[in-house]
């Protein structure tokens, strides 16, 4: 039950805030669709994640990305095998998990990452 109650608690503080935060420590962004995919044209080594699970993964995903497993034990382990230095660009099935993972790389100081908005669901439409 706290769980729940910390959960939905963090979705509404993340809800409430700006889709960008740009500070000291890099640059945060949650772009639509049609952004998402302008700004990954305009990236040069840029590092596509998807971080849902192989069983979602294996029904379909955006070309060339990555499969981290948000749910994997090791996920912040595969995290920092990534080089932090370059344009990240991460989602999931709608959203959530994808959040997540963009606050981890915050934490874990990566310097620009950008989430896709409604996750691969709205990338489908």
């Amino acid at each position: 039950m706290l769980l729940s109650i910390l959960v939905v608690s963090c979705q509404e503080t993340q809800s409430n805030q700006n889709n960008s935060d740009s500070n000291n420590t890099g640059i945060f962004e949650k772009l639509s669709k049609d952004a998402f995919a302008k700004k990954m044209e305009e990236k040069t080594n840029e590092i596509l994640i998807d971080v849902r699970t192989p069983e979602e993964n294996k029904n379909g995903t955006i070309t060339n990305a990555i499969n981290i497993n948000f749910y994997d034990k090791n996920f912040e382990e595969q995290l920092l095998k990534l080089d932090k230095s370059k344009p990240i660009f991460v989602f999931c099935k709608s959203g959530g998990r994808s959040g997540k993972a963009c606050s981890n790389m915050k934490d874990l100081e990566f310097k620009e990452v950008y989430e896709l908005k409604g996750g691969y669901s709205g990338w489908k439409k």
